[in-house]
């Protein structure tokens, strides 16, 4: 049974580390829908850069609008921009939420 998976990054690098994908490297080795937003404090990962094999193994990486603008960022090229108003329906329309 696949189940809709949000990990919600909301931690700076420096507070969070890498293992703080596990969770989201573990559902999408399993096929399921996962989708990773960053938000918050968790906006700075996008400017140290990724894990490889994060931006490699989860498909639907998104960040808030919200949160770049309040930091004075941008969001890296392709990258799925979320108003507060979307990243709220997705937390609804998903069925396990993690935060970190």
């Amino acid at each position: 049974m696949h189940k809709s998976f949000l990990f919600l990054q909301t931690r700076p690098p420096l507070d969070a580390g890498p293992e703080a994908f596990d969770l989201a490297l573990t559902a999408a080795a399993f096929d399921h829908d996962v989708h990773l937003v960053f938000a918050d404090d968790g906006v700075f990962w996008l400017r140290a850069g990724l894990p490889e094999l994060v931006a490699e193994a989860v498909e639907q990486i998104a960040v808030e609008r919200e949160s770049l603008a309040e930091r004075g960022l941008s969001a890296p090229y392709g990258m799925t921009v979320l108003d507060r108003a979307e990243l709220s329906g997705l937390i609804a329309a998903s069925a396990v939420v993690v935060t970190g």
